[in-house]
């Protein structure tokens, strides 16, 4: 049996998640909804709800500058595609302060009608553990 291509909006999660990873933000971007809200949850300088591309570009890059480029993705986990949602599990670290910080990380999307990301919702593993670890003074 031959596997099915991939849906252009699973290509494009892939893309956004890998071009983040590598920091390759502008093309990654790209491939968000201008009106897309990013949420991470928690109290923390790095929670929040961010609207608009220019708003999870000052997020992401407020993350790599925290964690001095050392946030990475250990392992993609799994990619769970539904007819209107995709779920994306990653196990990532990153080091901060002489701390490390490891733990699973689950991604709830959606996409808008041209398949570029409209909502990124994100849930810690461990949200006592990713408090602790992002809870330091970083900043505005």
């Amino acid at each position: 049996m031959v596997p099915s291509a991939e849906s252009q909006r699973v290509v494009n999660a892939k893309k956004f998640f890998l071009s983040y990873s590598a920091r390759e933000l502008d093309g990654g971007l790209e491939l968000l909804s201008p009106d897309v809200v990013y949420s991470v949850p928690g109290r923390s300088k790095l929670s929040g709800v961010f609207r608009g591309r220019d708003e999870v570009r000052r997020h992401i890059v407020k993350l790599l500058d925290f964690t001095r480029g050392t946030f990475e993705v250990l392992k993609w986990m799994e990619w769970m595609v539904g007819e209107s949602h995709i779920t994306v599990l990653q196990y990532a670290q990153a080091q901060a302060h002489g701390d490390i910080y490891r733990g699973h990380h689950l991604y709830l999307l959606e996409s808008d009608a041209e398949d570029r990301l409209s909502s990124i919702k994100v849930f810690f593993e461990d949200q006592a553990a990713a408090e602790r670890f992002f809870d330091w003074d970083i900043g505005d």
